[in-house]
């Protein structure tokens, strides 16, 4: 097997060997307008390109120091870490964060581990991070099964509101155009206002979608009651899964239960696209307990009757010890602070 650096002839290769959407070229570039610097390699048996990923490594403002990510990527491997420290040695990282798109466990329908999967985790360079980047579980929709093997899947109150959904009339639009776009966009800084939790500025979500709207990988849907746009989400398609990174709602008319159908439609239309699994993207542990941060998003997507996995965890590559310590004391404090600032402008 031979690694190195791909060429810009080589984008439609690399996608098809990797499996998630911030792994894609696409969001390769997005992060290059993001003023970052972005490594694509490829593996290769031979001639043939048989897996790849992309490393960004982001600038810390004012110093001379960057701290790189391989998030969602393939399984970590002796070769992998190899090319990575020494691009990040290059690019004076303190540190490069692994988190592979690898499923370690899998629970059953009572959240009780029902399958752990073997994980190589033994790397003597890399170490636990303190922090995550992903939520490590997930809800994962099985849409190899039919519409009413999926709804018998579901929580009784899930199948109930959707039920309820449709008696109000709610009705479910694909509005994949900039149109679409700025009525999704409304919706979420005002979901993310009004629920106090961090998210990305405005004008991050609308670079990623000047850069994403054209790739064939995101698609914008909406429901509606008489008229007025209720809830709207954003979908990414990547392989053979489609997967919900991003909803938002209005705080009204709660009673029609329009994210529920929209919810409903988004599996359905993974379905009519051949998609064979739909990733919630994020979800708390199997232990979740009510009051718990994130809570009631867990709740809404545990409904849709998804199987529970647990990815394989977050590891640090470290490059330079002493400042690693510094960074991650720093940034502990920072996001305390910026979670706060959040709570405080609901």
């Amino acid at each position: 097997m031979i690694t190195r650096i791909l060429y810009n002839e080589e984008r439609e290769a690399y996608d098809k060997v990797i499996t998630h959407p911030i792994q894609t070229w696409a969001w390769g570039d997005f992060q290059i307008g993001e003023g970052h610097k972005v490594y694509r390699l490829g593996v290769f048996d031979q001639q043939k390109m048989v897996s790849g990923y992309t490393v960004s490594f982001h600038t810390i403002p004012k110093l001379n120091y960057s701290v790189g990510t391989l998030l969602r990527g393939p399984k970590i491997d002796d070769d992998m870490i190899k090319n990575i420290a020494k691009i990040a040695k290059d690019e004076n990282a303190i540190f490069v964060k692994f988190e592979p798109d690898v499923i370690q466990k899998i629970y059953d329908q009572n959240l009780n581990l029902n399958k752990e999967l073997p994980v190589d985790s033994n790397f003597p360079s890399l170490v636990v991070s303190p922090k995550v980047a992903f939520y490590p579980h997930s809800f994962i929709v099985d849409l190899t099964k039919t519409e009413d093997q999926l709804l018998e899947s579901m929580s009784t109150k899930t199948r109930y509101n959707i039920k309820l959904a449709n008696r109000h009339n709610v009705t479910v639009s694909k509005e994949t155009h900039d149109k679409g776009f700025e009525i999704y966009l409304s919706l979420l800084m005002a979901t993310t206002k009004r629920q106090g939790f961090y998210l990305h500025t405005e004008s991050y979500h609308r670079h990623l979608w000047e850069k994403l709207k054209n790739s064939n990988l995101i698609d914008i849907f909406i429901a509606s009651h008489d008229g007025e746009v209720l809830a709207a989400f954003m979908l990414f398609k990547c392989g053979d899964r489609l997967f919900y990174p991003y909803g938002a709602s209005l705080d009204k008319k709660r009673e029609v239960m329009a994210p529920n159908l929209l919810m409903w439609e988004a599996i359905k239309y993974g379905k009519s696209i051949g998609k064979k699994s739909f990733d919630t993207w994020g979800c708390l542990g199997p232990n979740a307990k009510e009051g718990e941060l994130g809570f009631g998003f867990h709740k809404f997507k545990q409904g849709y009757g998804g199987t529970l996995v647990q990815f394989m965890g977050t590891y640090d590559l470290i490059i330079n010890p002493a400042l690693y310590k510094i960074y991650n004391t720093i940034d502990k404090y920072r996001w305390i602070y910026l979670r706060a600032k959040a709570a405080l402008l609901r």
